[in-house]
This record gives structure tokens, C-alpha cells and sequence, in this order.
């Protein structure tokens, strides 16, 4: 259906709403480069842990499912710029299945954050476990992809058992889940999120209090900074969306503070090819080899193990490096072990 500036000249409110037209022009604006930049710079990602060996472990899966999670998320502006620049609008429920995946992605992104931070917290703690865990991924990441199915199915039904025929809207994310079904998503929010802050703090105080390599803390670092993002996003949005129809009255009004409470939230979504470009190597040398530069460093880090894959390995080889350094001296005598082994226990 279209309409011109959402309702005919004629109507008393219609200088309010070309009002909203006006004001919504940046947002529209915004999201075009946004959610372009952002959908390639996922795509990036997905495909760097797709064609490289070393970031195949469950934690880069995890990021890379978070990743096409969040391209899901930010693809779903593209019906909103579509239809606020062509002036066609869509009722309420052909905004729900048109939206499918994006609401995909925005109800899935908080859970598979927090099952990121588990997954980090376990790595940490565990670290025996853990490299016993990642013999049975599979399993593994069943069992960590629990939660964030059964939260978003949730709100896939209640939002289609809410759908409205004859509300006529420009078709946004916010707009896909109506009435109590986008209430109890920013309420739930609320909670996963105040979870996510606790888990990864906690990671966060292990991780500078204890000897983890820098490799391990450089993932968690990158992972941290975009969560760090994602929270900032949320917080915001989240405070928006549950006070926008109780500081107005007016439905388009509101439905301007939900569209605009997602800017923080789509900036972080677009930002993780950055911040893992910036902060990881590993990510670094497998974006640099997907576009065919080759890293100087390329080489060296061939030979190294992941740390996020075998953190039991790296307590194995400390621990081994002890029981050397602690033997007798006649052990350690020049005539009794080769120079060659001597070179070995050092790189062990």
C-alpha cells in the first residue's frame, strides 16, 4: 500500500507526520551505509572461520554464529529505507514475515553473547574440561545452543500470534513484534544483559589474575570490546523502547524513539570485523589471506595452536616444563641429555 507522508494531506495531523518523515531522513540515511557496511563485514567473518583451520573450535563458532546472527539483525533495516523513500507502507503483520530473520537476529543475539561468556568462563575455570568438551563440540555446542533456540522461538509464536492486519506502518525492527510480544522482549532484554555483565566481568577478573597466554586473552579482549558495544547498544534501546508509550501518547511518536534507539544497536552489530581486525592476529591474518595479502607473521603463526582450542594443552605444557626444570642436576648434565633435547625442553 502506499501513502503519501503515511496519511492524505488532509488529515489535521498530517504536518505531524510529515514532521516524523523529516526526522526519520537521517536514520534512513544512517542505515543505508550501516547495515551495507555492516552485512559484508560480517559475511567477512563467517567466511574466516569457514576456510581457516584454527578458528574452527566452538568458540570461534560461537563468534561466527553471533556474526550471522547479527547480518540477520542489520539486513532488516533495508525494508524500512525501501519503504521510507518509495512512501509505501505495509500492515503490521506483513512486516512480521517479511522480518523473519532479522527478528531472528535480534532475539538470538543476547543469548548467544552470553553463551560466548559461558564458553569463555568455562574455558578459564575448567580448562581441563573444557579441552575434554571440545573432543564432543558437537554436543558441546547443543547443549550451549539450548537456551538461545528456545528464546527465540519463543518470541518467533508469540509474535505471530500477535500480528495485526490493519495497522498500516513503514516497516522497521522495532515494528516486527507487536504489543506484548516487543514488551516482554525488552523485559527479558533487561535480564539476559545484567546476566552477560556479570559473566563476562567475571571472566574479565580470572583472566587478569591469572597466567592465561596472550593469544587466549587477545580473543576474549576482541570478544569483550564488541560485547562492551552490544551492552552500551542495548542499554540504551532497551530503556527507550520500554519507556516510549509511557512518555507519549502518540503511536508514531513512539514508534520514533523505538526506530531511533536501534542506532547504537546496529553500530555494534557492524562493528565486529573492525574490532576483531583491529585487536586479534589471528583474524587479522585470515582477513588479510581471504583478500590474498599474506601476513609477515603468516608463517609463525601457522605452527602455534590455537588457544581457544587446547587452553588443557597449554596448562599440559607448562606443567611439563616445571617437572624438567625441576630435576636433578645429573639429569640436566650435557653428557647425559643431547644438546638437541635440552633446545626441546625449553620450547616446551
Amino acid at each position: 500500500m502506499r501513502t503519501e507522508s503515511y496519511f492524505a494531506a488532509s488529515d489535521p495531523s498530517s504536518w505531524i507526520l510529515q514532521m516524523v518523515d523529516l526526522y526519520l531522513l537521517p536514520l534512513a540515511i544512517f542505515f543505508i551505509f550501516c547495515s551495507t557496511i555492516g552485512v559484508i563485514g560480517n559475511t567477512i567473518m563467517i567466511l574466516c572461520c569457514a576456510i581457516t583451520k584454527r578458528l574452527r573450535s566452538p568458540c570461534h563458532f560461537l563468534i561466527s554464529l553471533t556474526c550471522l546472527i547479527d547480518a540477520f539483525h542489520i539486513s532488516g533495516q533495508y525494508p524500512f529505507i525501501y519503504q521510507f523513500f518509495t512512501g509505501f507502507t505495509s500492515s503490521q503483520s506483513e512486516c512480521y514475515f517479511m522480518l523473519i530473520l532479522p527478528i531472528i537476529g535480534y532475539t538470538a543475539g543476547g543469548p548467544l553473547i552470553l553463551a560466548m561468556g559461558i564458553d569463555r568462563f568455562i574455558a578459564v575455570t575448567f580448562p581441563t574440561s573444557y579441552r575434554y568438551y571440545q573432543q564432543s563440540s558437537v554436543k558441546y555446542l547443543a547443549l550451549q545452543l539450548i537456551f538461545p533456540t528456545i528464546y527465540t522461538s519463543f518470541f518467533l509464536v508469540f509474535g505471530f500470534l500477535e500480528r495485526d492486519i490493519n495497522e498500516q506502518i513503514t516497516c522497521a525492527n522495532p515494528l516486527a513484534l507487536k504489543g506484548a510480544s516487543f514488551q516482554w522482549y525488552n523485559y527479558t532484554c533487561a535480564f539476559i544483559y545484567v546476566a552477560i555483565f556479570f559473566v563476562y566481568f567475571r571472566v574479565y577478573f580470572l583472566l587478569k589474575h591469572s597466567q592465561t597466554n596472550s593469544r587466549f586473552k587477545s580473543v576474549f579482549r576482541s570478544i569483550l570490546v564488541t560485547v562492551s558495544f552490544v551492552l552500551l547498544g542495548w542499554a540504551t534501546t532497551t530503556i527507550a523502547n520500554s519507556s516510549s508509550y509511557s512518555v507519549t501518547d502518540n503511536l508514531d511518536t513512539a514508534h520514533l524513539i523505538q526506530t531511533y534507539a536501534g542506532i547504537t544497536v546496529n553500530f555494534a552489530a557492524a562493528s565486529n570485523v573492525f574490532v576483531f581486525y583491529s585487536i586479534n592476529s589471528e583474524y587479522r591474518e585470515a582477513i588479510q589471506k581471504l583478500f590474498g595479502r599474506k601476513s609477515k607473521k603468516l608463517g609463525v603463526a601457522h605452527t602455534e595452536t590455537s588457544t581457544t582450542q587446547d587452553l588443557g594443552a597449554h596448562s599440559s605444557k607448562r606443567s611439563k616444563s616445571l617437572s624438567v626444570l625441576s630435576m636433578p642436576k645429573f639429569f640436566s648434565s650435557s653428557k647425559l641429555i643431547p644438546k638437541s633435547s635440552r633446545r626441546m625442553t625449553l620450547v616446551i
